[in-house]
């Protein structure tokens, strides 16, 4: 429960207005780019949260069409990434 109450929080608060999330007049369209390594789950991958190897887990959030795994931090040791980024817009590093 207390994952879950973390997931949406962390969910809510990074959410993006909707005007933010489409490209804007005269500019051009925001491209995905896709990222893979070995802590990041398979591209086919529909779950909430993921775990790696080395314990840490993970919580999938992003804009519509991205796959950001945000770290839960209560599961949080010293190796683990922030988040880890699947496929995300050309405008997210």
């Amino acid at each position: 429960m207390v994952r879950y109450a973390a997931a949406v929080l962390l969910t809510a608060t990074l959410a993006l207005p909707a005007a933010a999330q489409t490209a804007k007049p005269g500019k051009s369209a925001l491209k995905l780019v896709e990222h893979s390594a070995p802590m990041l789950p398979p591209a086919n991958y529909k779950g909430q949260w993921w775990r790696t190897a080395d314990n840490c887990e993970y919580s999938r959030a992003g804009r519509p069409g991205e796959t950001v795994w945000y770290l839960i931090v209560n599961t949080a040791h010293e190796g683990c990434a922030r988040r880890l980024i699947q496929r995300a817009y050309s405008d997210y590093q």
